[in-house]
């Protein structure tokens, strides 16, 4: 999964600043610098900087406040997506009730590249930020409710500890294979049982012990539950793997604290993978939609919360290409003449190799790209928005093939 302070944006029309000043925010790590566009588009008062303290943000409002009162309108705020710095800064204007316009720096670049003259300074980064919402149409900010919210929290928080955890179990595989190179064929690496017996009996010297015999067999026959016979076979691939590394391995200290280590860290991270679906699953359950989502084939427990946090409330999207272009599944076209090629975007890749590595098909894909079955589907009931009943109703269909 991409970066989780990525926003996307839905234009929408008439949406251009015509009437009211606004405010831009140049959002650094420890302050902000403000600048104040009156709705004409002009300066309006000189740019100032505040610490993002409780003290600096309240002198920042006060400032704002008195904009407003100057022309007798509330200001809106546009600042760019700086990931978690900027997140903080949104967050306490839109408890203030402000309407937060927050600028993809793909786009606020593009605009800042076009100027003549090359000025880079944080006063006028503010300024011009504020100047395009009177260039440009915009979303305001998406407030998810506190369960959408919670939810997307706790999925991508989950997405970096298993990201880190395939980082752990790839450097596993690389030093388990410097000390016992057909360990990975005996026994999954990533298995319970594996990681359990690396933390326990560490080397192959240790699993050719007769006196570990019992305590290996044991094991071997109850973490997997496959049985004492499968128990049994699988001890004497051991042992078979044990006497090939004495030849084929490297007898070192370091490979094995490597290896102890590596396999440790696995299994923290399995509990507290463990731990974040239990809490996953209490905030997933309280919204209908993903009990529908699972029973989409290729759709399990994993898939549906993700789902579920990344797009939240579906009745923001006004249309099914909306819904498709959040999803980044509406291609790119780049073309020079006689030559053009289409990109797709990042997460269009996430939900292919989620949905290949779970079901081993491409089911999913071809529920979320048809999305736009959805459009048609309102057009002949009659319906100009997408509804949750609406969507509902297309995510119950199974694929006859």
């Amino acid at each position: 999964m991409d970066n989780p302070s990525i926003l996307f944006f839905l234009e929408v029309e008439n949406a251009m600043i015509t009437n009211c000043p606004v405010i831009g925010i140049d959002v650094a790590k420890d302050f902000c610098f403000y600048a104040a566009a009156s709705p004409n588009g002009t300066p309006f008062l000189k740019p100032f900087k505040t610490l993002n303290t409780k003290q600096g943000l309240l002198c920042a409002l006060e400032q704002i406040k008195k904009v407003g009162e100057t022309f007798r309108s509330k200001p809106v705020i546009s600042l760019e997506s700086t990931g978690h710095y900027s997140a903080r800064i949104v967050h306490f204007f839109l408890k203030q009730g402000f309407e937060v316009f927050l600028i993809n720096p793909l786009i606020s670049h593009s605009i800042k590249n076009s100027l003549v003259r090359k000025v880079k300074t944080d006063s006028v980064d503010a300024f011009e930020l504020a100047k395009l919402l009177f260039l440009q149409d915009f979303h305001p900010t998406y407030i998810p409710s506190d369960t959408f919210a919670n939810l997307k929290i706790l999925t991508r928080t989950r997405y970096h500890l298993a990201s880190q955890r395939t980082t752990l179990l790839n450097q596993l595989v690389a030093a388990i294979e410097q000390i016992a190179p057909l360990f990975p064929k005996v026994l999954n690496p990533a298995s319970l049982t594996a990681l359990t017996l690396l933390t326990t009996f560490t080397s192959p010297a240790e699993w050719l012990k007769e006196a570990n015999q019992q305590a290996i067999l044991l094991l071997l026959e109850t973490l997997p539950r496959q049985g004492k016979i499968y128990g049994k076979k699988k001890y004497e691939a051991l042992l078979e793997c044990a006497r090939d590394a004495q030849v084929t391995g490297i007898d070192l200290t370091a490979h094995v604290t490597t290896v102890l280590f590596y396999a440790n860290g696995m299994l923290f991270i399995d509990k507290q993978l463990k731990t974040l679906d239990d809490q996953i699953n209490e905030v997933a359950k309280q919204i209908p939609e993903f009990t529908l989502l699972k029973s989409i084939p290729g759709i399990g427990f994993t898939l549906a919360s993700m789902i579920l946090g990344e797009i939240g409330d579906i009745n923001r999207f006004t249309n099914a290409k909306q819904l498709v272009a959040y999803c980044g599944m509406d291609p790119s076209v780049r073309q020079s003449g006689n030559y053009g090629n289409k990109g797709t975007g990042t997460l269009f890749h996430t939900f292919i190799i989620l949905s290949y590595s779970e079901t081993k098909s491409l089911s999913l894909v071809r529920y979320i790209y048809n999305v736009s079955n959805v459009q048609f589907y309102s057009r002949k009931s009659g319906k100009s928005l997408i509804h949750s009943s609406n969507v509902s109703a297309y995510f119950s269909t199974r694929e006859s093939s």
